[in-house]
């Protein structure tokens, strides 16, 4: 009796799951794809800014290989791992080097890298939530999407626990005519069977119910020393202008998934958020990876390798 074949996505998340952090870093160096466009290209882009419509892009990659997903996973986790290192390079360097040398950290200097990789992963033997894992990865596709994006003045990186009451993330730009905009973000992530639609209209109704409170502790992280007097004085004028939906402010939703995309997939958002119906001022970011759950749980695998 022949025996029956494995589902195609069985056999590729196995091979996912065989490969090394050095094994993909070492995929990603030598094809020199080590952004995460390379894996992401924006498929689609609705650029019209109309009065109540949301302007919106998407980046699927529906057929990764178990060698392409490794690579991205990794270029993920070190982009991570950089940022929570912050200052601290040589934490980070002794990191990088024993997660691609395989090899497990000392025990003397253990314990000080854990602390940097616990708030966002937990432990191998004590892991946070894959619910949480699944979101804190979906900030940081939409965080690299954008961030580069030539029009960006400040954004800045996903937060750094994963239990972090307030807003997901927030952008700073200049629009078409140079003048600053503020834009709120809420992330969202669908990893299950459930309507996408669903995932989406429960980030219409946390912008619509906590914006304004968001809007305030992010305006409250502003101070004299850290940016310059234009900067301080735009984002003075945020909070009243949230709470009238004046053109000044706007919101985004992005949205992370395995699921194919639905032909418009923010098509309700003008409709939870009615004050923000000047052109420009809603926004959206649909990301659909087919390997999506394995992918972040490699992320969190690499993050791991060598404690």
């Amino acid at each position: 009796m022949t025996k029956a074949k494995a589902p195609a996505t069985n056999q590729a998340a196995s091979a996912l799951a065989r490969l090394s952090a050095a094994q993909s870093e070492e995929f990603a160096r030598t094809r020199q794809r080590l952004v995460i466009h390379d894996y992401l290209p924006q498929t689609f882009h609705d650029g019209a800014a109309e009065a109540s419509k949301c302007e919106w892009s998407s980046h699927i990659a529906a057929s990764l290989t178990a060698e392409e997903a490794g690579a991205l996973a990794w270029v993920l986790i070190d982009e991570m791992m950089q940022v929570r290192f912050g200052p601290a390079i040589s934490l980070y360097d002794t990191w990088r080097k024993h997660t691609l040398a395989g090899t497990k950290i000392p025990p003397t200097e253990k314990e000080t890298v854990a602390s940097f990789v616990e708030p966002v992963f937990g432990l191998p033997k004590k892991p946070k939530s894959e619910d949480h894992l699944y979101g804190h990865v979906g900030e940081w596709l939409w965080h690299l999407l954008t961030k580069d994006n030539a029009a960006v003045r400040v954004q800045p990186d996903p937060k750094g626990d994963v239990t972090d009451a307030g807003g997901d993330g927030f952008s700073i730009y200049v629009n078409p005519t140079g003048a600053l905009r503020f834009r709120l973000w809420e992330s969202k992530k669908n990893t299950g069977s459930g309507s996408l639609s669903t995932s989406l209209n429960k980030a219409y109704k946390q912008i619509a119910d906590s914006g304004q409170r968001y809007v305030a502790k992010i305006v409250g992280t502003f101070t004299s020393g850290s940016y310059d007097n234009e900067m301080l004085t735009f984002i003075a004028r945020v909070p009243a202008a949230w709470t009238q939906g004046d053109e000044l402010v706007g919101a985004g939703v992005t949205l992370a998934t395995h699921q194919p995309l639905p032909v418009k997939p923010f098509k309700k958002m003008s409709e939870n958020l009615p004050l923000l119906d000047k052109p420009g001022q809603l926004r959206g970011l649909a990301t659909s990876i087919s390997c999506y759950d394995e992918l972040a749980k490699t992320v969190r695998r690499f993050a791991w390798t060598a404690l």
